[in-house]
């Protein structure tokens, strides 16, 4: 309920009318029926003769008038509530966040430029200054108390309307507040609930009164919601960017978007809007071109009659420094070209290493890309610890009787504890059905004596349906997924995958397994009305698996000109995806996607021992670089509720690019070189917070106000502020009796009813 001064009907209407010497309005109407009925007495009789009509005039005129001077003197009052002048403190706060410097109001003028008009040049403050003791304050995610327009700087990258509230009546804790005003366009962007803290300044009796800045819907924008990305790639990896574009007034409309490396433009693409108010998500791809940190800029095409313009750029970064190799173990069951092509395909990726045992022979090995003399020296690893070294675990063509059942739970553990990567390639043993290695993999296993005969006969055997020539088959998922991509251009990648040689022979499995992804098929062969997978993966526990169901992929190799590397491509990027996911004995978390200058930066690192269990015996020391090349080292504290967990926090207070390092040193003293530290970087950039959903929220400021016992206002009309906080009941209000029989109104209606009267007289020829 807005209030405002009452008067003489609206007191009717509430009942707060009344005459201060004590006559109630029910004796004041018997009165006037009886000066009514003592003129018409006067008026039996006149010197003229007078029509009904106009004795009925005279009557009522005369009446009027003795009933407006008993009116005067018995001194009418209205009863109401009114805060005591100069006694009660008023605190003001304004929005000062970026937001405020948008141009949506009438004649290109900014919101903070309409706030200084009515606050400052139109004098409202000096109006409420009358009545009450003005603190003001502006406020953005943080509140300060300010003295005049000049502290106000548009700067504030967000904006805290439940932050700000409260720090206000922390301020004026003790001191008779008899409300406070919020001058803000309601673009809230915090976790806190303002509504919630205004039912508590309404429990204190302290409204809140809102003034609401800005257009509900602005008319014309184009602005970046959201961009993610990977946060860290391996050199030469192809990742995706996707942009979230939300605009109003463009439907249809075709913009550009782009990605820069600085000067150079990396990635661009046309697109075209949909419909208005609907958030909509892009792609682009791109590849480092350096290895090092590399802040790139998003921008959408602006547009020329757009309102908001700080919403088209969007910077994120991408770490592409130089990093230890993810370390891949490979068992092969025999030499066969398979093998010889996959090793030649990670030869010179310093991003993978492949140490791989190979049996030769009965009872004879292998062994290639091993670090020391005793990698690998005993066969298959003996023990988790030793396992668990790598990064991803490739069988091919290995028999079953080649482990023992340790060993098989020990893979199962790799995968589904560790996080490990797991592929099966070429021939897998039947014998294998029942173990662990069935359930890692993301197909089921059939034995051969159960396939219809067409499908009998495996790979290896020749002039048959399953060890014929043929060309695989990409499905919808297979064709977008970065680990089958040959080219950024969708087109000309299923141009270059229609130009690999065919394979030869498939090994036949059963259905793919729910929640498993099928990446290539057959073109030809079924099982159960479902296509032979050749390639398909899944999330098994922590980790990943996949199959490869063909031992022919040499042939993408062999069968194209020596330039080409279509197939170093691929497993490359096979080979990167299966391991990359692993997590490390340190891994490092921020709370946010992205960072703004004075956003306080949370750091939360998570710490394995070297059986990948959680450690909380650990000391941890964080060094952090800021973008002026500053360290400062601090130590992070074990989260006591999480096992693990390490945190610290610090405050981003310069725009760039900030680099940590976590330094770790376990309880055993066990940590090696590698798994002892642990770097991180991230950028801190303009705000895109203050622009998204940047429209006037008048729904939520007219909440805050109606819960605290407030009123809203728009700009238009809060000249009626002052009058309405005056008479708002607040904790320190006090009752008062407004006088009414001095108004001008009272005075001037009676002199007009006397001159009526006389004139009448006087026409009538009366005495």
């Amino acid at each position: 309920m807005q209030y405002s001064q009452p008067n003489f009907l609206t007191a009717l209407e509430d009942g707060s009318f009344t005459f201060a010497y004590g006559i109630s309005p029910w004796l004041f109407a018997v009165l006037v029926i009886l000066i009514t009925v003592g003129v018409w007495l006067t008026y039996r009789k006149t010197t003229r003769q007078l029509s009904p009509a106009w004795k009925t005039f005279f009557i009522g005129i005369r009446s009027g008038v003795l009933v407006l001077i008993l009116f005067c003197l018995l001194r009418p009052v209205v009863t109401t509530l009114q805060v005591s002048p100069q006694e009660t403190y008023l605190g003001v706060l304004i929005d000062d966040s970026q937001s405020m410097a948008i141009a949506d109001l009438a004649g290109g003028q900014t919101r903070q430029e309409a706030i200084e008009e009515l606050l400052y040049e139109n004098g409202l403050l000096d109006n409420l200054s009358e009545s009450f003791q003005i603190r003001s304050f502006r406020f953005d995610n943080q509140t300060q108390r300010i003295v005049g327009v000049e502290d106000l700087s548009e700067a504030g990258t967000a904006s805290s309307i439940d932050q700000a509230l409260s720090y206000v009546g922390d301020q004026l804790n003790g001191l008779p507040l008899g409300g406070v005003v919020l001058v803000s366009d309601g673009a809230d962007n915090s976790d806190g609930d303002p509504l919630a803290t205004a039912q508590e300044f309404g429990a204190k009796q302290i409204p809140v009164f809102t003034i609401g800045v800005g257009q509900e819907e602005i008319p014309q924008d184009i602005g970046i919601v959201d961009v993610s990305s990977a946060k860290t790639v391996l050199e030469g990896s192809v990742f995706n960017v996707q942009v979230a574009v939300n605009h109003q007034g463009y439907e249809g409309q075709e913009v550009e978007l782009s990605i820069m490396d600085g000067e150079t433009r990396v990635a661009s693409d046309v697109v075209t809007l949909g419909p208005a108010g609907v958030t909509r998500r892009y792609e682009l791809e791109i590849t480092p071109e350096r290895p090092e940190l590399i802040v790139y800029d998003l921008n959408v095409e602006l547009q020329s009659d757009e309102i908001i313009d700080r919403n088209n750029s969007y910077s994120f970064l991408v770490d592409n420094t130089e990093k230890e190799a993810l370390d891949i173990l490979y068992l092969e069951g025999h030499p066969r070209n398979e093998y010889k092509f996959i090793r030649r395909a990670v030869e010179g990726d310093s991003s993978l290493r492949l140490a791989t045992y190979l049996q030769t022979g009965p009872e004879k090995y292998y062994r290639q890309g091993i670090e020391s003399a005793t990698e690998l020296s005993g066969g298959f690893p003996e023990d988790r610890e030793a396992l668990f070294e790598y990064e991803a675990l490739i069988l091919g063509d290995i028999e079953f009787g080649f482990f023992n059942a340790e060993q098989l739970q020990m893979i199962e553990d790799f995968v589904a504890e560790r996080g490990g990567g797991f592929l099966m390639s070429g021939m897998v043993d039947e014998e294998f059905i029942g173990t662990p290695i069935a359930d890692i993999l993301p197909v089921t296993l059939v034995e051969e004596g159960f396939l219809p005969s067409h499908l009998r006969g495996g790979i290896r055997r020749g002039d048959h349906p399953t060890g014929e020539l043929f060309y695989p088959r990409l499905t919808r998922n297979g064709e977008f997924s970065p680990l089958l991509r040959l080219s950024a251009d969708d087109a000309e990648n299923q141009a270059l995958w229609r130009q690999l040689p065919e394979l030869q022979g498939t090994y036949v499995t059963g259905r793919i397994k729910p929640g498993a992804e099928v990446l290539i098929e057959h073109p030809l062969l079924q099982y159960q009305n479902q296509a032979l997978p050749l390639l398909a993966s899944q999330r098994y526990g922590s980790g990943r698996s996949m199959s490869l169901t063909t031992a022919s992929t040499w042939r993408w190799q062999m069968m194209l000109p020596a330039a080409d590397e279509s197939h170093e491509t691929l497993w490359r990027q096979l080979l990167r995806w299966l391991a990359v996911s692993a997590p490390e004995r340190i891994t490092i978390e921020f709370d946010r996607e992205f960072y703004n200058v004075g956003d306080e930066v949370n750091v939360r690192a998570t710490v394995l021992n070297n059986q990948y269990e959680a450690d909380n015996d650990a000391t941890l020391w964080m060094q952090t670089s800021n973008p002026l090349e500053e360290f400062i080292d601090a130590p992070m504290e074990w989260d006591i509720e999480e096992d693990g967990v390490y945190r610290a926090s610090f405050i981003a207070d310069e725009e760039g690019v900030y680099s940590l390092l976590v330094d770790v040193a376990s309880a055993a003293g066990e940590a090696n070189d590698s798994s002892a530290e642990k770097r991180a970087a991230f950028v801190v950039t303009p705000s895109l917070r203050e622009y998204t959903n940047a429209e006037l929220d008048s729904g939520l400021l007219a909440r805050i106000a109606q819960l605290s016992g407030g009123s809203y206002f728009n700009v238009a009309d809060a000249d009626a502020l002052a009058n309405a906080i005056e008479f708002t009941p607040n904790a320190y209000s006090r009752e008062v009796q407004i006088d009414l029989w001095d108004r001008p109104w009272l005075l001037a209606l009676l002199v007009l009813l006397l001159c009526v009267d006389w004139i009448s007289r006087r026409m009538k020829g009366l005495s």
